[in-house]
């Protein structure tokens, strides 16, 4: 399992207490790292705090995390066209480079670069494809995409459709508890919003019936919360649908 959706990452959620509003802050450094693809350097924004509060945003309702949606956290080199998340902007094997490096020859128009963040993602999307990533990774990209994409119902609930299957597939090979914990609501919570009332039922029943103990039962409590609040909203939507992600409430 990749690191940024550890199930001990996300056990913070469980025990965060909502602090004063003059107490939430996110700061960046700027720093510059080599583009893998062409060595070139690349000037990117490295997050040097934040807090269990990001827990509590809107983004919480598909289980994605600051920084994965702050525009900073998304490095592109304008000049070749690769771009990544920070976390795994240089993991890029020997082999993999060269395939790439010709793929962005082809495909990537240095004349007409991305720019907005939705365009930015898009692409990323395109890149992480060339790249060959793994289910891991596509479920929560497409977990991310789903929030991101909120303002169009009709977007939203495509990427919704596409990390429905990779949710079911680790619910089945996980046995880590706290997986299967996120993976019942997310499949609850997904189900509801495509109108599978049946489904979503079923996913959040087996949610609160899991038994667990100790950090777990915390998280289990903060999941059914989110699950609670999500119910009642309308099927296809989702929190935060009526405002921009990076407006959200604290975010400096």
């Amino acid at each position: 399992m990749h690191h940024w959706i550890r199930t001990k990452a996300l056990l913070i959620a469980a025990l965060l207490c909502i602090v004063p509003m003059s107490a939430r802050a996110i700061t960046w450094a700027k720093s510059e790292v080599r583009d893998p693809v062409t060595n070139e350097r690349v000037k990117v924004h490295q997050p040097m705090s934040s807090g269990s509060y990001v827990y509590s945003w809107p983004e919480k309702s598909d289980q994605v995390f600051w920084p994965f949606t702050d525009s900073n956290w998304l490095w592109f080199n304008p000049a070749s066209g690769y771009i990544a998340f920070g976390n795994d902007f240089a993991e890029l094997d020997t082999a993999k480079r060269a395939v790439l490096k010709d793929w962005l020859k082809t495909n990537f128009d240095r004349n007409a670069p991305p720019q907005s963040r939705q365009d930015l993602l898009k692409w990323a999307e395109k890149v992480y494809a060339a790249r060959g990533m793994d289910d891991d990774f596509w479920c929560h990209f497409f977990r991310l995409m789903a929030f991101e994409t909120r303002e169009d119902s009709e977007t939203s609930l495509a990427y919704v459709r596409k990390a429905l299957p990779l949710l079911e597939k680790s619910l089945a090979a996980s046995a880590d508890p706290g997986e299967t914990l996120k993976n019942l609501y997310l499949l609850g919570e997904y189900n509801r919003r495509i109108g599978r009332n049946d489904d979503a039922k079923r996913y959040l029943e087996r949610l609160d019936a899991l038994e667990v103990d100790g950090e777990l039962s915390g998280f289990k409590q903060y999941l059914q919360e989110i699950a609670k609040e999500q119910q009642a909203l309308p099927p296809g939507k989702s929190a935060g649908s009526n405002a921009s992600g990076d407006a959200a409430e604290g975010r400096d």
